[in-house]
């Protein structure tokens, strides 16, 4: 998606007339801010939270109903926006205040659940993603796993490095980032080599003998056709060694 696309998608969802649309606000505001695959956001424990530091630790992925490790091998900690953060406070607290009113025996582990307070189904997170794409005008091709790709163009469009980029995918090396998503990286241009020279400018004057600027030659008049000539060898070597 485009940050045009993926912002009407999110808000189309957040104002959805639909409460059972407007309950998977969080969990796709989570896809968008942090890259993560639809399956590890799905396994997310509130203690894999922490607020204070305005971090995720992805430990593991949920998979055909089953729990396995994320797909690079290992699991990693990824940093949230500090609108994620907002959200996800807001969804605890709207978490506690069901469970009071369903009268559960505890606060569900996992932050994104079912009415019941049972583990989302990947089916039904895709179905809803559908229909707001629809309500909202968007392709219907979108996917979750769409909102991963879209989280890392933007932030290389907007100059964050690779190598960041790579730690929050979980990529096992920042290769496959690059190959991925080289196209996204911003482009060199002339005006980069330019940042290099020295404040006074490409503009060379050496000294002359007397130490007047602006005056290293003067005619050779030992006889023979008139030439220029260096006053001082030195002073050639100054000269050939700032124009290296």
């Amino acid at each position: 998606m485009t940050r045009e696309q993926a912002s009407a998608f999110l808000t189309a969802m957040r104002n959805s007339p639909a409460a059972y649309e407007r309950r998977h606000y969080p969990l796709f505001l989570l896809l968008a801010r942090t890259g993560a695959r639809l399956g590890e956001a799905l396994a997310l424990r509130w203690d894999d939270a922490d607020f204070s530091a305005h971090e995720l630790r992805i430990a593991r992925a949920l998979s055909g109903g089953r729990f396995e490790t994320p797909k690079s091998g290992h699991g990693r900690t990824v940093d949230m926006s500090e609108q994620l953060t907002k959200s996800l406070l807001r969804l605890r607290l709207d978490r506690k205040t069901e469970t009071l009113k369903h009268g559960w025996p505890n606060l569900p582990e996992w932050i994104f659940c079912t009415e019941t307070g049972t583990l989302l189904d990947e089916s039904r997170v895709r179905k809803v993603m559908r229909k707001v794409l629809k309500a909202a005008g968007l392709p219907l091709h979108f996917s979750p796993h769409c909102l991963r790709h879209t989280f890392a163009s933007l932030l290389l469009q907007q100059g964050e490095s690779p190598a960041y980029v790579q730690r929050q995918l979980g990529h096992a090396s920042i290769q496959l980032t690059v190959d991925t998503y080289g196209k996204w990286l911003p482009m060199g241009n002339k005006a980069a080599v330019n940042r290099l020279d020295d404040a006074s400018g490409s503009k060379v004057v050496a000294p002359s003998k007397s130490g007047t600027p602006g005056d290293p030659e003067m005619p050779d008049s030992n006889g023979g056709p008139s030439r220029t000539r260096t006053l001082d060898p030195l002073i050639k070597s100054q000269l050939l060694y700032q124009l290296s």
